[in-house]
């Protein structure tokens, strides 16, 4: 693309003519477009704008291949049609932008950030980073072919009608996402969350949806019948319809009469904070409000119990003891054979407590089982210890 005329204008006041791209550089090719610069068709390939900051920026059909853009702050800019093909968007700050019809091929996002932009029709196919944030934003119509966006977020965005094919979003955060009659043929999306996203008449063709979350997603029409590793625990939050279509022997509800927990969740790194906003009947308050009682009152008793036998057992001093440091922890362990420590007896415990619990709340079930599973480890890693000590002979006192 050849060189166009450059014609920055700073505060509305001055305006610079018949000067080139390839005549501006480093701190002055900077300082001028950051005060919202005009240039439409002109040639920015290669150029270093690290650290940019463009506001109310105009550069319809404008060339940035492979051009520097890390850490770039960009708002109210306008880059119709324009090119970054491999362009290093990372670390990059974009805000209410238009993007429409731009070709980002093979442009490099790690953690960027960008609320609110259109990038309807662009074509984005390859691009990859580590935790980029496109939120807020319309990506309709557009072609991301093979891009490759671990932990990425999505959320509340528009993908309707976009391909994404043999994308690779594992573990990204899609939550209220639009993706009406999207492509997703071969993606790759375990360990992706979708919550109360829209998926009707998504072609998901051999997407693997291992661990997808599909939490009260709407899949009325969508094609999941070749997926890979799905699940009917994936699906039992999920509504569907007639035309929804699904591996042989899994099931989904249908929408119609289909009520679900209002959720927000945001994300603070790699945090993610929920919050639920759930219509209860005072039945249902009620019921829910006795079995807290019931499980804070056995609770208090577990723990009563094990004061009262850990007083007996220090009243009667006639277990030799043995301190193990471990990782910063100290542990005390009796020398009889077939004993248990206090610590194994209150996991122990807890794990009574804890045994045949369900909730009706998916999310929170699962998070019941980790910590189930947590408490398991630690107590086989306490016993592994005491096992060791063991068959090393112990000690003296």
């Amino acid at each position: 693309m050849p060189n166009r005329l450059l014609t920055p204008v700073v505060l509305g006041i001055l305006a610079l003519t018949g000067t080139s791209t390839t005549a501006l550089a480093g701190e002055d090719l900077l300082r001028l477009i950051g005060f919202g610069g005009v240039c439409a068709d002109c040639d920015l390939s290669g150029k270093d704008l690290s650290g940019v900051s463009m506001n109310g920026a105009s550069f319809p059909r404008a060339n940035f291949t492979n051009a520097n853009l890390t850490e770039a702050k960009i708002s109210g800019a306008n880059f119709g049609r324009a090119v970054f093909k491999r362009a290093d968007f990372s670390d990059a700050l974009l805000e209410g932008s238009n993007f429409a019809r731009s070709d980002l091929t093979g442009a490099k996002m790690d953690d960027i950030k960008a609320r609110g932009i259109n990038l309807a029709y662009a074509i984005l196919n390859g691009i990859q980073g580590e935790d980029a944030e496109i939120v807020g934003s319309n990506l309709s119509h557009a072609s991301m072919v093979g891009a490759k966006l671990p932990d990425a977020v999505f959320d509340n965005s528009n993908l309707s009608y976009a391909d994404l094919s043999g994308v690779k979003l594992p573990d990204a955060s899609l939550l209220n996402v639009k993706l009406f009659k999207a492509r997703l043929d071969g993606a790759l999306l375990s360990g992706a969350e979708f919550e109360g996203a829209d998926l009707s008449k998504v072609e998901f063709g051999h997407a693997d949806v291992r661990n997808t979350g599909f939490d009260r997603t709407v899949l009325k029409g969508a094609n999941l019948s070749k997926v890979k590793h799905l699940k009917q625990e994936q699906l039992d939050d999920a509504c569907g319809d007639s035309k929804t279509l699904l591996p042989d022997g899994l099931k989904v509800q249908m929408c119609e009469g289909t009520q679900w927990a209002k959720i927000k969740k945001s994300k603070n790194g790699n945090t993610y904070t929920y919050s639920f906003s759930i219509d209860l009947s005072d039945d249902e308050r009620k019921a829910i409000a006795k079995a807290t009682k019931e499980a804070m009152k056995e609770s208090g008793f577990a723990i009563q119990k094990a004061r009262i036998a850990l007083a007996e057992a220090i009243g009667q001093g006639d277990f030799p003891t043995l301190v193990i440091e471990r990782d910063g922890q100290s542990y005390t362990w009796p020398k009889q054979d077939n004993y248990q420590s206090e610590e194994q007896r209150s996991i122990g415990r807890a794990l009574r407590v804890l045994d045949g619990v369900k909730l009706q709340n998916r999310r929170a079930q699962r998070a019941l089982e980790v910590a189930v599973r947590s408490l398991e480890k630690a107590q086989n890693t306490l016993q592994e210890d005491y096992e060791r000590q063991e068959l090393a002979g112990g000690a003296e006192n």
